[in-house]
């Protein structure tokens, strides 16, 4: 039985024919300016033409380059003190050119500004190269404005996300193309900054790309800690905090996980079943399965949480 669906039409769990990503992109609007832009750049990052990337690969570096290496020239001028543990968790796996898996990593989210300041922590070698640099979703509404930032999104590999359009949008269909090339796919699987010391629910579209791709993608959880005293929820202004004297920032990449038995055994308990309700219930109970092994994993990244629970236990 067919699980993947980014190539072809594929069924929904309640057995319904749904379009292929090739599809989701020819039925985009485009009587305006604005929308022939985003159906022009989506179509780009969906199906990425040799001929198009002679001139993508070099802006791209350039954007994504750029982008995180001037984040991480200010994170100096932000920060009082900055704490990275074990981020060669994720570089090794980056620069191992035999990899032969791709990379999915996840992280809570404090801030809008999270992805490129997390980012801006890597070595040059990987933030000037687009083919080792992460591709990560974020929500159209905010980021795909106009044609100008249509560009520098696209061309800086976020892929817009619609919110509240399900696990099976064309945002996830592009991730998974991703995947299948053995690229590496960012995630906030919390959906939405979450500032408070709990973290949300994670959302299904991770455990979705973790089960359909091509190869199961090796994923390093993440904390990320700072972000919310520089861009605190409901201050009046937009603009940063920013104070070198009291911020601190503080991020850990933990062990990598391994989903390839879990998904395997999903894979052939499938196959067996006929009914489609059947088939919908499993794919629920292994995408909500992977979505809390996820949270788990990020949750005992935080230093705090871990502080508490060694003191409740003592």
């Amino acid at each position: 039985m067919d699980t993947k669906s980014n190539n072809t039409n594929s069924s929904d769990d309640d057995g319904a024919l749904r379009p292929s990503a090739e599809e989701l992109v020819s039925l985009l609007p485009q009587s305006s300016r604005q929308e022939r832009s985003f159906a022009y750049w989506v179509d780009k990052q969906l199906q990425m033409r040799d001929s198009d990337r002679k001139w993508w690969r070099p802006l791209s570096a350039a954007v994504v380059g750029g982008t995180t290496t001037l984040m991480g020239a200010l994170v100096r001028l932000t920060f009082r003190k900055v704490v990275v543990e074990d981020l060669h968790k994720l570089t090794d796996l980056l620069d191992d050119d035999a990899r032969g898996r791709p990379v999915v990593t996840v992280a809570n989210h404090q801030s809008t500004m999270d992805d490129p300041v997390m980012w801006g922590l890597l070595p040059m070698r990987i933030k000037w190269n687009p083919d080792r640099m992460r591709w990560t979703l974020g929500a159209r509404e905010l980021l795909y404005m106009n044609p100008l930032t249509n560009a520098f999104f696209a061309l800086g590999q976020t892929v817009p996300t619609v919110r509240g359009d399900g696990i099976y949008q064309l945002a996830v269909e592009i991730a998974l193309k991703r995947l299948n090339e053995n690229k590496w796919v960012h995630v906030f699987p919390e959906g939405r900054v979450n500032q408070d010391p709990e973290l949300l629910r994670f959302k299904w579209g991770v455990s979705r790309m973790i089960m359909e791709s091509d190869r199961t993608p090796i994923v390093i959880p993440m904390y990320f800690s700072g972000m919310s005293s520089v861009l605190p929820l409901g201050q009046p202004s937009p603009i940063p905090r920013l104070n070198p004297f009291k911020n601190n920032l503080y991020v850990k990449a933990g062990d990598p996980i391994d989903f390839s038995l879990q998904v395997e055994q999903w894979k052939a308990e499938r196959a067996k079943l006929v009914s489609a309700d059947e088939i919908a219930r499993l794919d629920e109970q292994v995408r909500v399965s992977i979505a809390e092994q996820l949270r788990a994993s990020v949750a005992r990244l935080n230093p705090d949480a871990n502080q508490k629970s060694c003191q409740t236990g003592a």
